[in-house]
């Protein structure tokens, strides 16, 4: 039996790794907990059903899909114990960040004995001017990601589990910690959060970050659904998102927003028609604002 098990952070790295030769099994970690609740309780009954519950609905993914593609690929996960390593390979994007974090608040509570847990997170490449992610490297890189790979030690779980279970407050203040603190463990984590903690609605206008940006490219003329999602995915530095997740952005700007062959908005809109009843993490959107001025996450005043 293989003694090493990769856990992938998509489908392109997992197709680069298996091209690299690198041997182990391999396990595909597709959740999308940057989006929609997250649950300290990871990886319980209570957890699957919040998550296929939010994947369904907002990506209009099927249960079925939902059980092959993630909760089956974190049974592999599941069977570490029968290994001697699990490579973690992760990037520096929200994305990538929340799903690592989480994986390793899992990871904390097992008995892991003297398996070694170890991470490939990629970001700064030497040779790039950019921040790179693994679907953007060759595979004949990945061998040498491997070899730095980095054991995690007891104070890693610790830190990356504190980290996820303050993305599952309902207070998302419990974050700032983590934005303000930069690990050198996990220095792509506070940029990260810090990006996170800017989709709650700005308190001069109403709209988050990525709203504004929405906003700002249609104005500029890019009007059509694959112009629009271009310019995003060309905008984006620590999202990470795909084209589902920002067409699902699309859908929710409906009420200022006309979407048909092309985008326009709506005349005289107000942010306050937006519908904010969803969580980010353990936080509901309504509850709180992004202040601009002073940087930082406060509860929305009550009119």
């Amino acid at each position: 039996m293989p003694s090493t098990l990769h856990i992938l952070n998509g489908d392109n790295s997992l197709y680069l790794l298996t091209k690299s030769g690198i041997s182990g099994d391999t396990a595909v970690w597709r959740e999308v907990l940057s989006d929609g609740p997250a649950l300290n309780s990871f990886g319980t009954d209570e957890f699957w059903r919040a998550r296929e519950a939010f994947m369904t609905s907002f990506t209009q993914t099927s249960s079925s899909d939902y059980e092959e593609k993630v909760i089956d690929e974190f049974k592999k996960i599941q069977k570490f114990e029968t290994y001697n390593e699990v490579v973690l390979w992760f990037e520096y994007d929200l994305f990538c960040q929340v799903n690592l974090i989480a994986l390793l608040h899992w990871f904390k509570q097992q008995d892991r004995g003297d398996i070694k847990i170890s991470l490939v997170c990629v970001g700064q490449v030497s040779g790039y001017e950019k921040l790179m992610g693994l679907g953007e490297l060759p595979a004949e890189m990945y061998p040498s990601l491997f070899e730095q790979r980095r054991i995690l030690g007891r104070n890693d779980f610790n830190f990356a589990s504190d980290a996820y279970q303050a993305f599952c407050s309902n207070d998302p203040r419990d974050l700032e910690n983590f934005t303000l603190l930069p690990s050198n463990e996990f220095p792509y984590l506070a940029k990260a959060l810090q990006a996170h903690l800017m989709r709650f609605p700005s308190s001069k206008s109403g709209l988050n970050l990525i709203e504004q940006e929405i906003i700002k490219i249609i104005k500029s003329g890019k009007d059509t659904e694959r112009t629009l999602i271009g310019a995003l995915l060309q905008w984006q530095e620590y999202y990470g998102f795909g084209d589902l997740q920002y067409i699902n952005y699309l859908h929710r700007l409906s009420a200022i927003l006309d979407i048909n062959q092309t985008i326009t908005i709506k005349e005289n809109y107000r942010s306050a028609q937006i519908d904010r009843n969803y969580l980010l993490g353990g936080a509901l959107v309504s509850d709180w604002e992004w202040n601009e001025e002073d940087q930082e996450l406060k509860p929305r005043p009550l009119n």
